[in-house]
């Protein structure tokens, strides 16, 4: 009875190691035919978390790829419009010196006019420009609103706001992929320093306002500077704070007048009894020297202050064509660092590639060794289970 026992016990674990013989080669046969070393998350678990987190990583680089592509081309669209609105100024200004010229009529003034009047028309149209989905590019976070609007006397309101809608490209950095246009459009530095020169000259004279400046910023106040004759070849200037005499001395073109922290400086010849007055501004806004381009073409050509504000209105667009260019640079500035980030993704996206080869990617080499191996002990089972189901006392007797 004990023989017997015993005998069944070594048949059933004869027959155990054989089925996991078998096992393992069924194992190496799938791993074969899948090129993977992982079958199943109990061959390695460690692993099998490693190569999930991997696939996680892999998952959010596609979704910043796919976001910096859209991006990419929102802000390709958007430099070209800032483009178009260079162009446009640059040829306003163009358009106004040629006003300035003496030498034209009053027909050709307003055929000017015109010129101007259609080239502020483009230029609004271009900035309630929509990208591909309807969204208004220069409305800040409110492109469901028409960023810009004309009323019946000319001015321009805009309705945006002042922020940047922004789209995240990495885990540490969100692309702007607009500008609001008030920044662009209604917010140019003023050409002239901090104030807006208004001129009330004598025929022939062409005295301008190069620039004046105030270091103290809490002064709002309003200056005037009237030029007089001081019968020894030179002139004297009286300056005015609000209506009230301040100063009054000699002109010395090398130093300019100075009163406090204000510091004022002219260019052109003088003439007795110019007037300068000067009011506080800090930005204008583009669509304000349209208007009052389209305004001053309706005066005489030998107006002499209109030909000062005209002249002033030159450097306000020469200055708006300037702003937009570093407007257009920054956005240019943007593509490239998408650029740069969308190859650090890649770059990132080969390396987790790699890493989660050498966990789940098979070494055929060592894997037909390892089969060879198996099939070698599972024959050798088979022939020594053979042997043995066949011994009995039998074949002794």
């Amino acid at each position: 009875m004990l023989n017997r026992i015993s005998s069944f016990h070594n048949y059933q674990s004869v027959q155990n190691d054989l089925r996991r013989q078998e096992t393992k080669i069924h194992h190496n046969q799938a791993q074969l035919a899948s090129g993977k070393k992982l079958m199943k998350a109990s061959d390695n678990p460690l692993a099998t978390h490693y190569i999930q987190n991997v696939g996680q990583q892999s998952e959010q680089l596609r979704q910043y790829v796919d976001a910096i592509v859209l991006v990419r081309n929102r802000l390709e669209h958007h430099e070209v419009i800032i483009a178009n609105t260079e162009s446009f100024a640059d040829e306003a200004k163009r358009t106004v010196m040629e006003m300035i010229n003496g030498s034209l009529s009053a027909e050709d003034r307003f055929a000017k006019k015109r010129e101007i009047q259609e080239i502020a028309n483009n230029f609004l149209n271009i900035v309630n420009v929509q990208d591909e989905s309807g969204n208004y590019i220069f409305a800040g976070t409110k492109p469901k609103n028409q960023p810009f609007f004309r009323d019946n006397d000319g001015t321009v309101t805009y309705s945006g706001d002042d922020y940047q809608r922004k789209m995240k490209v990495s885990n540490t950095l969100d692309m702007p992929i607009n500008d609001p246009g008030n920044k662009l459009f209604m917010e140019i530095d003023n050409p002239f320093g901090d104030y807006e020169p208004q001129y009330k000259l004598n025929d022939a004279s062409e005295l301008l306002l190069e620039r004046a400046t105030n270091i103290d910023p809490d002064d709002t106040s309003s200056y005037k500077v009237t030029f007089v004759d001081m019968n020894n070849g030179k002139f004297g200037y009286q300056l005015e704070k609000d209506g009230s005499v301040v100063k009054a001395d000699e002109f010395d073109p090398s130093t300019g007048i100075r009163h406090e922290g204000l510091t004022i400086q002219v260019k052109g010849q003088i003439s007795k009894s110019d007037e300068i007055s000067i009011e506080p501004r800090k930005t204008y806004s583009i669509f304000e020297t349209f208007q009052q381009a389209m305004d001053l073409a309706e005066n005489s050509v030998s107006d002499s202050d209109s030909t000062a504000k005209l002249h002033q209105i030159t450097e306000e667009f020469h200055a708006a064509f300037i702003h937009l260019n570093k407007a257009r640079t920054d956005v240019g500035a943007r593509l490239s660092t998408l650029d740069i980030q969308e190859q650090q993704h890649e770059d990132f996206k080969l390396t987790l590639s790699k890493s989660k080869s050498n966990f789940e990617d098979l070494d055929y080499a060592e894997a037909v060794i390892e089969f060879n191996e198996n099939s070698r002990a599972l024959q050798a089972s088979q022939q020594a289970f053979g042997k043995t189901k066949d011994l009995t006392l039998f074949n002794y007797i």
